[in-house]
């Protein structure tokens, strides 16, 4: 077909291939590519990673060292022009300043702006809104991050368009049993990387009221003042043999987890969407979580939620929504479907409907 639109797509954020941002990236990407006979794309690329998408008909702009020094904050490729860009983060180097081309730019979360000092939060803040400024759409991957846009950011009389991100796992049905979880108790589990805003501690002092279980943590000790502080809270409530720090864990140990836990437990303090709900979901399995941010939008009425983390609470909150589940004879049901609200293929076509219009206008 001649004269597809070329669009721009930038894949950097692939770089960290297992975080949220290089997880969007990656199946977003995959799902465009089923839309190919409407729209020929330049994945971003750095050379390392080219191998994630080995079905490409064409040959990706790559991230060379040179290129990425030189073009930082700039337009990577000067010379090609594109119909249409799409920056996948807001964390993004690489936003065309120096394009005339329309830019669709997708929006995951301000947490910077709590979490940060407030001189960086301020910097950060700034170059966020000069990017949006210049966007031609801005979207956002909830309405809890849309509204927090809206409160920090000035649209310049520009909407936001909520795109809620696709959860894909893969799965794996032959999983064993992680050598680090011994056989006996049933497990809470929950991951992610293991840093103040995951909240993983506030699950160590509920289980000191919940002794018939375990409690395991996966996920990159990102932290390390943050892991020591847990490890403590573990050993002055003398939980080594209840509560276990696994680490980052293989797709397939995190898989065999969802699938053989108790419950999911997620007390995140600042969640621009939540996928891991959506992957316990899609298992079937109960999910507890914190009543901040993005969690009640995702999580929807399926979800039991803690209003508060005083640990005895929070193990009431825990053992009443676990009976009332065990009563529902349909809830692994009601979860898949949940589940299946949120795929990359819903996501995909909702950013092509996107390109559509922007090109259209143009």
């Amino acid at each position: 077909m001649p004269n597809r639109p070329q669009i721009a797509v930038d894949m950097s954020m692939l770089k960290y291939p297992y975080t949220g941002l290089g997880q969007f990236s990656l199946y977003l990407g995959k799902e465009l590519l089923t839309h190919h006979t409407q729209y020929t794309y330049d994945f971003l690329l750095y050379p390392s990673r080219q191998d994630f998408f080995p079905a490409l008909a064409y040959t990706p702009q790559v991230m060379h060292i040179g290129k990425r020094l030189l073009a930082k904050n700039h337009l990577p490729f000067t010379l090609k022009k594109y119909d249409l860009w799409h920056i996948l983060s807001q964390n993004s180097h690489y936003f065309p300043f120096r394009s005339k081309s329309p830019v669709l730019y997708t929006i995951h979360d301000l947490n910077f702006l709590k979490e940060d000092s407030p001189a960086k939060a301020e910097r950060r803040r700034k170059i966020v809104q000069k990017q949006v400024e210049l966007a031609t759409q801005v979207t956002a991957i909830s309405k809890f991050v849309a509204e927090d846009i809206a409160s920090n950011i000035d649209l310049k009389g520009k909407t936001i368009e909520v795109v809620h991100n696709g959860v894909a796992i893969a799965r794996y049905p032959q999983a064993s049993r992680p050598d680090f979880l011994p056989e006996g108790l049933p497990f809470i589990f929950t991951v992610g990387a293991v840093t103040p805003r995951k909240n993983f501690h506030v699950l160590v002092d509920m289980m000191r009221f919940l002794p018939t279980l375990r409690l395991v943590i996966a996920g990159k000790p990102d932290d390390a003042e943050y892991v020591a502080k847990i490890n403590a809270l573990i050993a002055e409530h003398r939980l080594q043999e209840r509560v276990l720090l696994a680490g980052a864990v293989s797709d397939e140990a995190k898989y065999w987890l969802y699938e053989h836990c108790e419950a999911f437990a997620f007390p995140s303090l600042l969640e621009g969407f939540g996928m891991p709900i959506i992957e316990a979901f899609s298992v079937g399995k109960p999910v507890f979580a914190s009543a901040l941010t993005s969690l009640p939008e995702v999580g929807g009425e399926l979800t039991h939620y803690w209003a508060n983390f005083e640990p005895a609470y929070m193990a009431r909150v825990f053992e009443e929504g676990r009976q009332a589940i065990a009563q529902d004879a349909h809830f692994a049901t009601k979860a898949h479907a949940h589940a299946q609200r949120f795929t990359w293929e819903q996501a995909g076509k909702r950013y092509v409907s996107l390109y559509e219009q922007i090109l259209k206008n143009a």
